[in-house]
């Protein structure tokens, strides 16, 4: 069994973030440079979630199922700019703290 923490920086934390990115990218038209600068990551890394090469498919599935909304309120929020980008690792540990609430990480064998 991993420790949590493992589990979502390595799983769970680059699956939101590739799905933050989509959204933005998908519903607000923005670029991905765009994307990168709001939320502080490079614009490499946006390919990357863009392409799947960051984030697990099937863990998104699950994830949209269950979080959706709370990402989506996110990317809203991004895209709006009200959110610094130390608000955006905020509302990150926020959606990872609902999931825990919500027993989601118990599917993982964590939490």
């Amino acid at each position: 069994m991993k420790p949590l923490c493992e589990l979502v920086s390595g799983q769970v934390l680059p699956t939101i973030r590739a799905m933050v990115v989509k959204d933005l990218v998908k519903r607000y038209e923005l670029s991905q440079v765009e994307v990168a600068k709001k939320l502080g990551i490079t614009q490499p890394a946006v390919s990357q979630y863009l392409s799947a090469l960051r984030g697990k498919r099937e863990l998104e599935k699950k994830l949209m199922k269950s979080i959706g909304d709370d990402i989506r309120s996110l990317a809203d929020d991004v895209a709006s700019g009200k959110l610094s980008q130390a608000d955006v690792v905020r509302r990150y540990c926020a959606i990872c703290s609902l999931m825990k609430k919500k027993g989601i990480f118990q599917d993982f064998g964590s939490g």
